[in-house]
């Protein structure tokens, strides 16, 4: 994890306990276990279910009922949760603010256009991934226009060992000092080509971001339906990545602090 997403996640949890304090202040509890469970609450929502009761996330965590109805109350309050009509529960417009302080704080500002042409051209889905606790975090991702078979989106965190980006993480991440051996290869060669591990009928090619100083930042992938998939379009991908990265591995860099 990069200096600045380290910064990015501290400041962010540094607001989020500092407004959870004023919540409490008029009905105290430990503070430390009121922020584990604002975060794991916070936690709940993805990308599969978006809603949650108070009844479902007290049955999927135990907790007292009274104690989500107050800490989803507070969230309500500062934006982090809004309540439906149902009585339901779903990610507030906060988030969307803690995202453009992150896409910003990080120069995803500098990257997205890139992964966009990167789709355009191909007419592939074009992704970016970096490391965090054993994942990939796919920060970025551009779909394809005319193929709609992929399952992983945005903020996806798939294991480190699934997956193109994955390999070429550890490869030039972790296990950047084998000095032979699969991730060796991988770094001789500049990329990993995958059947998607996602999907049995994608393939997935994955190259590092590498700046200007000589730090790996993360990986890009391409990806797309495996048929009709050869040699020849491998190379016209590999190219592409490499003409389009050229011009802001500076810009990129700066992602690595």
């Amino acid at each position: 994890m990069s200096h600045h997403e380290v910064k990015g996640a501290t400041n962010f949890f540094y607001r989020l306990s500092s407004n959870i304090n004023k919540m409490n202040q008029k009905k105290p509890i430990t503070s430390l276990n009121s922020i584990e469970k604002c975060l794991q609450i916070l936690s709940t929502f993805s990308l599969d279910q978006s809603q949650f009761s108070i009844k479902d996330i007290c049955k999927k965590y135990q907790f007292n009922n009274s104690s989500v109805y107050r800490i989803l109350c507070h969230l309500e309050e500062f934006g982090y949760v809004s309540r439906l009509k149902n009585k339901e529960y779903m990610v507030g417009t906060q988030a969307i603010y803690l995202n453009a302080i992150y896409t910003h704080s990080n120069h995803l500002e500098q990257l997205r256009p890139i992964i966009d042409k990167i789709r355009d051209i191909s007419a592939h889905t074009a992704s970016f991934f970096i490391e965090e606790d054993n994942h990939c975090i796919c920060l970025y991702r551009a779909h394809s226009n005319i193929e709609k078979h992929h399952t992983l989106e945005q903020g996806s965190r798939p294991k480190l060992t699934q997956g193109a980006s994955g390999q070429v993480i550890l490869a030039y991440g972790r296990r950047r000092n084998d000095k032979n051996g699969f991730y060796k290869d991988i770094r001789d060669q500049g990329y990993y080509l995958s059947t998607n591990t996602h999907n049995k009928a994608l393939f997935a090619l994955a190259v590092p971001v590498i700046s200007d100083s000589d730090k790996f930042v993360g990986s890009i992938v391409v990806s797309g339906p495996k048929d009709n998939f050869d040699e020849g379009q491998k190379e016209s991908l590999l190219d592409l990545l490499k003409s389009q990265l050229k011009g802001v591995v500076n810009e990129i860099g700066k992602l690595t602090g």
